[in-house]
């Protein structure tokens, strides 16, 4: 988990959050991270995470980066967003395993912000089985451990039932502490960015491309896939915002978010944009 700097506000808005599990999404396919829920309050958020193959660290930082170069961009802010490092805690069992998920899609309503069975930016509703589950989101073994969705439903009803709702200045960092040392990677390792002439070499290198053909706009019906993928690449690889990204390739701020989703959504359909992603992502293998 994580929060606020200076107890201030991560989530200023309903599109922030979506920008938030738009990044959260590309964890499982980026950093071998397996999301199992996630709750995200306005001050702060929770994650049930799997690591896989040792890369949270990298993963928490890429999130909490470019989340903050996005919102700061949106919202004209400057400088961190949150407190510091993120807090994590082991998960040694399965009955914490499951109190884990509880505890998340309470959250929202023991602070009075939804009703039990009304619940926002969580993952209560896919639980539950009112909401589609995202292709990113992980619930088998969660839901094999609760049997039924009705089964999840009451013991989250019994739950409620024993806790009295959260007092406006309970901080959760308090109930989070680090890993003992050698269960989770480390401190997060700083992978290391790109400058943006170098993220622009990489992507003329794999689409075998010179640079004015790969800032070439798209043009009608014509889709320059190497344009696409080097505002992707950059936004991925370079400490920068998006709004730099704008002034390189002279658009608007809402044309360089929409290619990065659509370079996200496509990137397993296309196989032009699927072959060019692979080899930079073997490259930033060997250099992170």
């Amino acid at each position: 988990m994580n929060r606020g700097g200076r107890r201030g506000d991560i989530f200023p808005h309903d599109e922030s959050r979506d920008v938030f599990l738009h990044l959260l999404s590309n964890l499982p396919q980026r950093f071998d991270v397996r999301v199992h829920s996630y709750a995200l309050m306005p001050n702060h958020y929770h994650l049930m995470l799997e690591s896989v193959t040792g890369k949270l660290p990298r993963a928490m930082q890429r999130l909490a980066s470019e989340y903050t170069l996005q919102v700061n961009e949106m919202m004209g802010w400057d400088g961190a967003l949150f407190r510091g490092r993120y807090r994590n805690r082991v998960v040694d069992s399965d009955a914490y395993w499951r109190h884990l998920l509880i505890y998340l899609h309470l959250n929202p309503t023991r602070a009075e912000l939804d009703g039990l069975d009304d619940p926002q930016w969580t993952s209560h509703s896919a639980y539950l089985g009112t909401a589609a589950c995202p292709d990113w989101l992980t619930m088998s073994e969660l839901q094999e451990a609760f049997g039924t969705p009705a089964a999840y439903k009451e013991a989250i009803r019994e739950a409620m039932g024993d806790a009295p709702p959260v007092p406006p200045d309970f901080d959760p960092t308090k109930l989070w502490t680090a890993a003992p040392t050698g269960v989770v990677a480390g401190p997060p390792s700083l992978e290391p960015y790109l400058e943006v002439s170098a993220a622009l070499a990489e992507v003329c290198r794999v689409t075998g491309l010179n640079l004015d053909s790969v800032l070439a706009p798209s043009r009608g019906r014509h889709i320059n896939r190497a344009n696409w993928l080097a505002a992707w690449w950059m936004s991925r690889r370079c400490a920068i915002s998006h709004g730099r990204i704008v002034d390189a390739f002279a658009t608007s701020h809402a044309s360089v978010s929409r290619i990065v989703r659509r370079v996200d959504e496509r990137r397993f359909s296309d196989p032009v944009l699927a072959e060019w992603i692979a080899q930079l992502e073997r490259n930033e293998g060997q250099t992170a």
